[in-house]
């Protein structure tokens, strides 16, 4: 059978601003990378290995921005059997539509809807009409069964994980307690006890696909995942899988030791989270070391997660960056969020990242349900600016998601009504959604507002230019730096930022 991958455009995507109707006035997490559909990508290499008698197909219609007449085209032309979807719900217009549009060309085909939507929103993901079967969970071994049960035209539904409109009914008014994932997961997922089992994703399919970071040195980027899952149980994160699995450290580095005989330079760890421990970051440097393995990475990770002898041999390794999730400057804020961390953690993570020559990023939120005025917020961005003092920062205004504790917070509190996402998520096309957040104390145009501040006060300063610009060394991080910076001047000055390429089949998002 022809099955092809499909990573749906983001067109329509629903945006966070409810104030600023102009997409320029608002940087989304978006504005500073695009980086490959790796879950997508491991279902793809795992069918590949186990039923590899299939033609298979690739499509990143963001990174290769291919809009949907584009698609329609590249679909006659492949004529699949078989369309895997990846999603998350605030693309889900542009999922239904590429789905519809498929659909219209070739009645018969099978559709299946995986990523993350169908862990969030099972039932309203089975019952829409566009698509013959969900998966909800990690989909590599329970995907590769229904293509061979559709295959032998066999039923499918007493696989765990994938379901019908008509399968999942039977757990519709079941409370589902499974401690591997979050609670809200309303469905038996899907889930691989021995992550090592799994293939490495085969980047031939991407490989004329240029994936980048902002704050990247090679346009020749890989992504990786060491683990699965993350432990902490932060207010605001819908990370579903709650256990943390790791891959075996030497598996880690044969797929660093590919990317690099591939022709990659640079290795971005996309892990939920990496250093669940300082011995896991020298345990894989263990192993490039070993190897002799020259190449620079970096990784997203948590303050008490390291020590001053894990940071030196992830800079002799070849590491450059650690991206942190601060969250807040405030030692409260830290306790609400249930951080786990300490502000004194946070501190002394980026100094000691600093005096070793490893470059930080800090994730930060504004709104949060403990800041109780504007000058609350704006006290917050300057500490973080001029006591922390990061290589790069990232604010983004506190949305209020489903499955989420935070959300359940503000549903208690009366500021939010809760069950408009599950009646958006069962007709996207046509229900109005507005995101919520939290606005006890601080108003939306204040955050709005703040969030612009904070990108100027971060990065407008003289020291944080010169660092940067002492941080260049190839022409490709002149051309990313300047790409992040009109980001961060059409946000405030209004007519910088480009618009999305491929305009066709824009849905007006009330």
């Amino acid at each position: 059978m022809n099955i092809l991958f499909l990573n749906p455009p983001d067109i329509n995507k629903i945006s966070e601003s409810t104030v600023d109707e102009k997409a320029h006035e608002y940087i989304e997490s978006d504005d500073f990378g695009a980086f490959p559909p790796l879950g997508l990508m491991y279902v793809m290499s795992y069918l590949e290995k186990h039923a590899p008698h299939h033609k298979l197909f690739f499509k990143d219609c963001i990174a290769e921005r291919v809009g949907h007449n584009d698609l329609k085209d590249y679909v006659a032309e492949i004529k699949p059997d078989v369309v895997a979807v990846t999603s998350f719900t605030i693309s889900m217009i542009d999922v239904i539509i590429a789905a519809q549009n498929i659909r219209k060309i070739f009645p018969k085909v099978h559709l299946c809807l995986g990523g993350h939507h169908p862990i969030a929103f099972p039932f309203e993901a089975a019952s829409l009409p566009e698509f013959d079967s969900i998966v909800v969970g990690e989909g590599e071994m329970v995907f590769t069964e229904l293509v061979n049960r559709i295959e032998e035209k066999k039923s499918f539904t007493d696989i765990v994980g994938v379901y019908t409109k008509e399968s999942i009914k039977r757990f519709q008014n079941t409370i589902l307690k499974d401690r591997r994932f979050l609670n809200k997961v309303k469905v038996p997922p899907a889930y691989i006890d021995d992550i090592d089992a799994l293939p490495i994703p085969n980047r031939e399919y991407i490989k004329n696909i240029k994936y980048q970071s902002v704050v990247g040195v090679s346009s020749k980027l890989a992504t990786l995942i060491s683990s699965r899952g993350c432990p902490y149980k932060c207010t605001f994160c819908d990370v579903p899988i709650k256990t943390h699995r790791r891959r075996d450290p030497k598996l880690v580095v044969d797929e660093m030791a590919t990317c690099v005989a591939q022709g990659y330079e640079e290795i971005h760890f996309y892990d939920d989270l990496f250093n669940i421990t300082p011995q896991r970051v020298i345990d894989i440097c263990d192993e490039i070391d070993k190897r002799g393995l020259k190449v620079a990475w970096d990784y997203r990770g948590r303050v008490n997660g390291i020590d001053e002898e894990s940071i030196i041999r992830f800079k002799n390794s070849g590491g450059r960056m650690i991206s942190f999730g601060i969250e807040t400057s405030s030692e409260e804020g830290l306790r609400v969020l249930r951080k786990g961390s300490k502000l004194k953690q946070n501190v002394e993570a980026l100094k000691l990242c600093r005096k070793h020559g490893i470059v930080t990023i800090a994730d930060f939120i504004l709104g949060l349900p403990h800041e109780r005025s504007y000058e609350d917020v704006l006290k917050s961005v300057k500490t973080l600016t001029y006591d922390y003092d990061p290589d790069y920062a990232q604010f983004a205004i506190l949305s209020l998601y489903p499955n989420t504790e935070v959300y359940d917070q503000a549903v208690a509190k009366g500021l939010i009504k809760d069950g408009k996402w599950n009646e958006w998520a069962m007709d996207p096309l046509n229900t109005k959604l507005k995101v919520d957040h939290w606005l006890e104390h601080v108003s939306m145009e204040q955050l709005v507002e703040l969030q612009k501040k904070a990108y100027r006060i971060f990065y407008f300063r003289p020291s944080a230019i010169w660092r940067q610009l002492k941080q260049i060394k190839s022409f490709y991080e002149v051309k990313v730096k300047f790409k992040g910076a009109l980001s961060v001047l059409g946000m405030n000055f209004g007519s910088i930022k480009s618009k999305p390429l491929k305009p066709d089949h824009q849905v007006p998002i009330k």
